[in-house]
């Protein structure tokens, strides 16, 4: 028996798995159509008469070197300074975060809970003695202590939630771009996955998620749905709990926080093994009942939210794709070769038009020739996840000196 005569007993294996591929590069795309047509389309702001109470509150572990400059960009915020109150959670702190706050006019709030760690647990902390110690307050805005905002943040949030939103995503951005290529990736991975992806759900009128900070919460929400999310995925967590009982989140690409990613890749693993473990919790611990429910419900948002979570990264959809066209040439598989050059096409399609509407610089294109050594980074990530090597309880991300003037240069979407 000829070698390619055995091999064609596999050609219907990968042809079905490049056909399986086929849907998450689909729904990519549809996203990305649902985002141009997002853009074309935007409600003229209406004029507030009474303003909402803001807090913006800030967790902050160990974060002297860089709280001051967050601070400094809810300062430049524009909206009535007698409207807000930035609020800083100093949680189990062993620096000068809390005087350092203070110094630069916030309300700090000190938590010191060594058995109950991380961002998730300070948030519910917080939030529970503010609602009783600040009764006049209508909307939360959470910002990470790394983070510097867009001028318009609050009124952004605010003409949402005068829209009927109980909750509000910002446009998230990569502040440093221009420092390396590494940074320069991980704009290019933010806009596809910050902006465009969300855009295109707020759009078709899905709830567009929660990215851990830029998110904009009212006090009636936050009654009906007390913040009780502790896991390493924080914000995934509560966006699938909100969705789960009935919620959505809208989005404010007008609006945007940045923060800077770390200059190479290796210094953004212990990130990564945070975002991945803690997305493969949701998975498990979240996607199935989500997905029936939809089903039962007929709700699309529920099914949406269940079923998004299962989509690959672009880097690993890309070397499923790549892997299964090569296969599919050696065994000579015309289907399977059409297949792959389709499913190639359209992520590339996905890609670069995802970068151009989100209006990506230079640098970002030219780091996409780093996909490889990111595939291989990704690669080593899940291997440590499958061996029980990643993170299991939370873990302050290394910072990147923050970029001057990276709110005001922010882009607004």
């Amino acid at each position: 028996m000829s070698r390619s005569h055995s091999g064609a007993r596999f050609i219907p294996a990968v042809v079905g798995l490049q056909a399986v591929l086929t849907v998450p590069t689909l729904y990519l795309l549809s996203l990305l159509g649902a985002a141009l047509v997002a853009r074309r389309a935007r409600p003229a702001p209406e004029s507030a008469r009474d303003r909402t109470r803001f807090l913006v509150l800030i967790p902050a572990h160990d974060e002297e070197a860089g709280i001051s400059a967050t601070l400094a960009s809810v300062k430049r915020l524009d909206y009535p300074s007698d409207s807000f109150e930035a609020v800083v959670v100093a949680d189990n702190c062993t620096d000068r975060t809390a005087s350092v706050a203070a110094g630069a006019g916030a309300t700090v709030l000190e938590r010191i809970d060594a058995s109950r760690r991380g961002k998730g647990h300070a948030l519910s902390w917080a939030l529970e003695r503010l609602s009783s110690e600040r009764p006049d307050w209508g909307a939360v805005v959470l910002v990470d202590a790394d983070c510097q905002v867009s001028a318009n943040l609050l009124e952004a949030v605010e003409q949402h939630v005068r829209g009927g939103a109980s909750a509000v995503q910002a446009n998230y951005v990569v502040s440093n771009a221009a420092e390396s290529s590494a940074s320069a990736l991980r704009f290019a991975a933010f806009t596809l996955v910050n902006t465009v992806r969300p855009l295109g759900k707020s759009s078709l009128g899905l709830s567009c998620g929660l990215f851990g900070t830029g998110m904009g919460f009212t006090r009636s929400l936050l009654e009906r749905q007390p913040w009780e999310a502790f896991s390493l995925a924080e914000d995934g967590e509560y966006h699938l709990r909100m969705v789960a009982a009935g919620e959505r989140v809208a989005f404010a690409p007008e609006a945007s926080v940045s923060s800077p990613m770390p200059l190479s890749l290796e210094r953004g693993t212990d990130q990564q093994l945070r975002w991945e473990g803690g997305k493969l919790a949701l998975i498990r611990d979240f996607v199935p009942r989500l997905v029936i429910s939809g089903l039962r419900a007929r709700d699309p948002v529920r099914l949406h939210a269940g079923l998004e979570t299962l989509v690959p990264p672009q880097v690993l959809l890309a070397a499923g794709n790549a892997m299964l066209t090569a296969l599919a040439a050696g065994l000579g598989s015309r289907a399977g070769l059409r297949f792959g050059a389709g499913n190639l096409a359209g992520q590339a399609l996905f890609v670069l038009g995802g970068l151009l509407v989100g209006r990506a610089p230079r640098r970002a294109y030219r780091a996409l020739g780093l996909a490889p050594v990111l595939l291989v980074s990704k690669l080593a990530v899940y291997a440590r996840l499958l061996v029980g090597g990643g993170p299991t309880t939370w873990v302050r991300t290394t910072r990147e000196p923050a970029a001057p003037d990276s709110a005001a240069t922010a882009s607004r979407r």
